[in-house]
């Protein structure tokens, strides 16, 4: 099983970024020690989302910065990306560890207890959990989870647990304590004045 060494994961979304352009936030990002990026720009048509991929790579690849993009297992194969991430309703887990090999990352979007245990029995590496907090990029998931939930479900997972939805630097020591191996971040990061500021402030409340 590939190992989850990294606590903080942007996810990207190139609406959230006050109109400038993704690919050279995420290089100030990944210079100021970003640790992991997920690719989920779902309403890009297939050539324009390779491209941007590649353009991430070329960012990430030097870095050692594991890249994995949303359910698009095709392209994670043709650009020999770290991993790929699904979403609750995405090809099962079991099939895709089929196809990509026991190396690359495989993680899994939920939002209950339940699929949460499904990701863990299906071989998924890490799942990514809430929304915890009330978030507008969160809201047709339904209501925030909470930390009571985060604590019951990251107890019961033998696999890393990832918190979003509405994190910030304040709440870190809360999802850490509720049991979180680490969160995962879109416009706390992305809207930010300073990404590169953003990141380390997130980084050093992981460390604490």
């Amino acid at each position: 099983m590939p190992s989850v060494d990294f606590r903080l994961i942007l996810v990207t979304d190139r609406h959230h970024t006050q109109g400038r352009p993704l690919v050279p936030l995420l290089d100030r990002a990944v210079e100021a020690g970003l640790q992991a990026i997920q690719l989920r720009e779902r309403d890009l048509p297939t050539t324009e989302l390779l491209s941007l991929a590649q353009a991430i790579q070329d960012v990430n690849t030097p870095r050692s910065v594991p890249l994995l993009i949303n359910d698009r297992v095709d392209l994670m194969l043709a650009l020999n990306l770290d991993g790929v991430h699904l979403r609750s309703n995405s090809l099962p887990t079991h099939a895709v560890r089929e196809l990509i090999g026991p190396r690359r990352l495989i993680g899994v979007s939920t939002h209950s207890a339940e699929d949460v245990q499904r990701a863990n029995q299906n071989g998924a590496d890490y799942v990514v959990f809430g929304p915890i907090f009330d978030t507008p990029s969160k809201r047709s998931f339904g209501p925030p989870l909470g930390l009571a939930r985060l604590t019951e479900v990251c107890r019961r997972s033998s696999i890393p647990v990832f918190a979003i939805g509405g994190i910030t630097c304040e709440r870190v020591g809360d999802v850490r304590r509720a049991g979180a191996h680490g969160i995962a971040v879109i416009g706390a990061l992305l809207a930010s004045d300073d990404i590169g500021e953003a990141v380390k402030d997130f980084t050093r409340a992981l460390q604490t």
